[in-house]
């Protein structure tokens, strides 16, 4: 369970230990207990509260219960507890010793492994009680018990008064009670026997007995005695008065602790908690009473509230204050009334001979110390009513002038005759502090002023409004201003510094401040009493980071009020014996700040979780939530047990967007909702000291992913992709590759073709050169040559002319040179007409028969051999093939046997084919004249030079010329010798065509 409500809040004031003032607050099954049966209480070494009850054990940590009967026990009736809390060894047994459970770092678990302690515990109440605590009601008369120290201090208790120590010596006892068990108690490895019959307490340690005076309480009548060996502690409760007993210097006491209407019959168990200043009572049926003692002290003047209202206040005595009205309070009410004359309940002042000044009208009455303030003196003004600001050593009174305005008048003394300084100031002067020589700093309803010399003119120092409460001078010299309505202020080297407000803006109506021995500010405001750390607001002026953290004291710790008074002059007194005293609208609150604690938590633990789904769960220090989880609240276990008002928890989840320290709340629950999947890790701090140092613990957050939300997934997606896009980028490549192999093939292709075609175009353009070439020549030759033979014609022509008609000689031997010269001219222009034509014949790769060629150009020159008596013999094989341009092929074979032709009489013309892998040649032999070595040596050095050569056609064969020029088109060469007996042999040699 995790929750606390007040029944209700019980004050009440009694004759308490060292006079304090105790508050009670109940619990039962209404608000937090399972069950009202609260049979024994102890605190263990983490500082938690544990409750014995009939339906489990409680956990209390000054807020929350949480209830442990959910451990599969046969019974959850428990009885007491035993053990030893240093050593965190802690058990309790079940009823009927059903069941043993172990109470262990904070947490309780059925216990499997019996320790030596437990095995001899469980052996000895077989046979007799375990005697570890009293105050229970069952009777006890008829039983013998059992009390263990350790293995080496134990006794036997045997109901006839028989005592035994370590099973062996007897121990000797005198006139035991016949119930001395009930007033029987144990403190340390001692025990402590009330006698009545006596009037001693018997005293037995180490199997030694002896007999001790005491206080005669011990031995009076319905005397019931309440002791817990585990705690060590043990109580007397006597006419609903408890007394703690104590045990030092060998002596035994009591000390009061608080009168209480209780039933006694229903107390079972008592645990005073010293660290918290608080007493557990236990029930048997109306649950756990838990009693706090208070150090602060109201002080009323009777029980109507109207009259309890207060506000200015002197120190009056050592230990008292008196108010203007002449009531003289201590701490604990009225103890006299001067019954001072006064309209004016804020503000009375003491003059330099103690005499007490109040207001009357607008007149100042002057009470005298001399006389035990019974007589009096009026000092008259004819302004308004005067008010006074006694600022040590000046008296300031001051005038609430009708234009809001204010006129303030310094006196050194309070004879109120000679003033020193007077001035006016705009709207309601309320307080004023000497900030140097010459120097003011006055407040008012609006604004806060400095006044100077030699002008004295007030000079506004606050720049939005603010209503000024009063200025304080703390003992270092720094000036203090409270405000209403806007917090606290430090005036420091002329600036105006605002300080942080408390949590919840009580501070921001604050009255005045009384600074102790410690350096600590209590500061009263209209909702509790504050105390802060002098020095943290000082630091927080040096850096704004440095948030101090309040102390608030409220009606939980002692006030019948959280209201306080404030506006008058002065609003609280510091005593002579160091109290503090502050007025309130429900009386004056009287408090030595020396014995005021602030409470601060020891530890904390982070290890609860509460969980909205089944699967998640924490182990250790790691919280495992599922993915899908709704919301998470992580317990923040903190063992405290004042205003947990005070409590400050800090919270920071590191792993998520937001980072900052966020406030927990007082239950200690840390809310988680909608944290994506991950790893976090939560920084918890608690306020551990005032000077602001904090304690610190951690605890891990592991919000499960989803398969597809893990990091091996996502590397695995991010994986497949890279590979897809990898794939994707490999595959585009290898198409691109593929493109560009393709591209490149058809480049290549095409280049090839193109380079072909400008190879073709570069023989082409060769060939079409050389032919331009050799035309050019053929035209040189013949325009050179053909102008002897038509010039020898024309010559002939023109005797011919002239010859005398009759004289035939003249006329025939002319006319047989014309015929010779026509002739010789027919042929060299028929010459011309075929070297012409060769150039026109286009370029030709079918396949023919060499074989046919020359049987066509055979029969062509056949007549003509014969008239010379000449044959012509075809040696060539049937069929040789060739591929080479038959048109070249034929006019070459054509010349050749033409000159052959001319120049053979009587003799045999062959032509004849040889060939390899590469050349194709073709010779012709004639037995005719043949060729003189200048014709051979001129015809082969034209054919290595044809394109520089000039033909020389009139004296050389026009047809050789041919022929060279066509072997050079064909890349063949001629090649010529003397054939045997005579003649010449004519050798072509033609590369094959591809």
């Amino acid at each position: 369970m995790f929750f606390k409500a007040f029944i209700f809040l019980l004050l009440f004031q009694a004759q308490l230990c060292y006079g304090q003032q105790a508050a009670s607050v109940w619990y039962d099954t209404d608000n937090g207990l399972p069950q009202n049966s609260v049979k024994d209480i102890i605190k263990d070494k983490y500082g938690f509260i544990w409750l014995s009850t009939e339906n489990g054990l409680v956990r209390y940590d000054g807020y929350n219960f949480v209830t442990y009967n959910h451990l599969n026990l046969k019974n959850n009736r428990f009885s007491v507890f035993l053990g030893n809390i240093e050593k965190d060894s802690i058990y309790n047994f079940t009823a009927y010793t059903e069941n043993t459970v172990l109470l262990n770092k904070r947490n309780v678990s059925i216990l499997n492994h019996q320790n030596n302690y437990v095995k001899r515990a469980l052996h000895e109440s077989k046979l007799y009680g375990l005697f570890v605590k009293n105050g229970t009601h069952e009777k006890t008369d008829h039983k013998d018990f059992f009390v263990y120290f350790d293995t080496r201090d134990s006794y036997h208790l045997f109901k006839n008064g028989t005592i035994r120590y370590n099973d062996k010596t007897t121990v000797p006892i005198k006139e035991l009670d016949e119930h001395y068990t009930a007033h029987t108690f144990c403190l340390g490895h001692t025990i402590f026997i009330i006698s009545r019959t006596l009037q001693k307490i018997i005293r037995i340690s180490s199997g030694k007995v002896d007999y001790l005076d005491s206080s005669e309480i011990f031995f009076r009548d319905n005397v019931k005695v309440y002791w817990s060996q585990i705690n060590n502690q043990c109580f007397i409760l006597h006419d609903n008065i408890l007394y703690k007993v104590s045990y030092q210097n060998n002596r035994i006491s009591l000390k009061k602790m608080f009168h209480y209407d209780l039933n006694e019959n229903s107390l079972v168990s008592v645990y005073h908690d010293e660290i918290n200043n608080k007493v557990y009572l236990g029930t048997l049926s109306d649950g756990l009473d838990v009693v706090k003692f208070n150090n602060f002290h109201v002080a009323n003047r009777s029980d109507k509230s109207y009259e309890n209202i207060f506000y200015s206040v002197l120190p009056f005595e050592k230990d008292k204050v008196i108010t203007s009205s002449g009531d003289v309070y201590n701490e604990n009410g009225l103890v006299k009334q001067y019954h001072f004359t006064t309209t004016n309940k804020y503000f009375l002042f003491y003059d330099s001979h103690k005499n007490i000044l109040v207001q009357n009208g607008t007149s100042l009455v002057r009470f005298f110390r001399d006389s035990d303030y019974s007589k009096n003196e009026s000092l008259n003004f004819t302004k308004t009513r005067p008010y006074v600001l006694n600022i040590h050593p000046y008296h300031v009174m001051v005038f609430h002038l009708p234009s809001l305005h204010s006129e303030l008048i310094f006196y050194k003394d309070s004879d109120f005759k000679n003033p020193f300084l007077q001035f006016t100031i705009p709207n309601i002067a309320t307080t004023i502090q000497e900030l140097g020589y010459h120097q003011w700093l006055v407040g008012t309803r609006d604004a806060l002023y400095v006044i100077e010399a030699p002008s004295f003119s007030p000079k506004k120092i606050s720049a939005a409004p603010l209503h000024v409460r009063e200025i304080t001078k703390s003992k270092d010299g720094n000036l203090w201003i409270t405000t209403q309505g806007d917090g606290l202020f430090l005036y420091q080297n002329g600036r105006l510094i605002k300080m942080p407000e408390d949590k919840n803006g009580y501070l921001l109506f604050s009255h005045t401040i009384l600074e102790d021995k410690k350096g600590f500010f209590w500061i009263s405001t209209n909702n509790g009493l504050f105390k802060i750390l002098k020095d943290n607001l000082l630091q927080y002026a040096k850096d704004r980071k440095a948030l101090p953290n309040y102390y608030r004291y409220s009606k939980e710790d002692g006030f019948t009020t959280n209201e306080f008074n404030g506006g008058s002059s002065p609003t609280a007194a510091v005593l002579p014996n160091g109290n503090f005293v502050f007025p309130s609208i429900k009386g004056l609150v009287f408090f030595d700040p020396e014995k005021i604690r602030s409470y601060y938590p020891k530890n904390f633990f982070l290890e609860r979780v509460v969980f909205y789904d089944s699967k998640s769960s924490i182990k250790e220090r790691k919280i495992n939530l599922e993915n899908n989880f709704y919301k998470a609240v992580i317990l923040v276990d903190v063992p405290y047990y004042a205003n947990r008002a005070n409590l400050v928890i800090d919270a920071k989840l590191k792993g998520c967007k937001n980072e900052n320290w966020e406030r927990v709340g007082s239950d200690g629950k840390y809310y988680i909702a909608n944290l994506e999947p991950g790893y976090y890790q939560l920084i918890v701090r608690v306020l551990a000291s005032p000077e602001g140092k904090y304690i610190y613990k951690t605890i891990n957050i592991n919000v499960k992913y989803l398969f597809h939300q893990t990091l091996i997934f996502k590397f695995f997606v991010v994986l497949l992709l890279t590979m897809i896009v990898f794939t994707l980028f490999k595959i585009r490549i290898k198409r691109q590759e593929q493109k560009k192999r393709e591209l490149e093939k058809i480049i290549e292709i095409r280049t090839q073709k193109l380079s072909k075609a400008v190879l073709k175009l570069e023989y082409t353009k060769e060939q079409l050169r050389k032919e331009s070439v050799q035309q050019k020549k053929l035209l040189e030759t013949i325009s050179h040559d053909i102008i002897t033979p038509i010039k020898y014609l024309s010559i002939t022509a023109q005797k011919l002319y002239e010859t005398d008609e009759h004289d035939r000689y003249i006329q025939k031997k002319y006319f047989e040179s014309f015929y010779t010269s026509s002739v010789e001219f027919y042929n060299f222009v028929k010459t011309l007409k075929e070297y012409a034509e060769i150039y026109n014949i286009s370029e030709k790769n079918e396949i023919y028969n060499i074989y046919e060629v020359v049987e066509t150009k055979k029969a062509l020159f056949e007549v003509a051999a014969k008239e010379q008596n000449t044959r012509i013999i075809n040696n060539i094989k049937d069929p040789t093939y060739s591929k080479n341009n038959q048109n070249v092929i034929a006019v070459i074979i054509h010349n050749l046997i033409d000159n052959a032709v001319k120049n053979t009489t009587n003799g045999i013309i062959e032509l004849s084919t040889d060939e390899d892998s590469s050349t194709f040649f073709l010779e012709v032999k004639d037995t005719g004249k043949g060729m003189s070595r200048e014709q051979m040596t001129y015809y082969e050095k034209l054919q290595d030079n044809i394109e520089n050569e000039k033909l020389v056609l009139q004296k050389y064969s026009l047809g050789l010329h041919l022929i060279l020029q066509l072997l050079m088109m064909i890349n063949g060469k001629i090649e010529f010798k003397n054939n045997t007996p005579k003649g010449t042999v004519v050798s072509i040699k033609i590369k094959k065509y591809d």
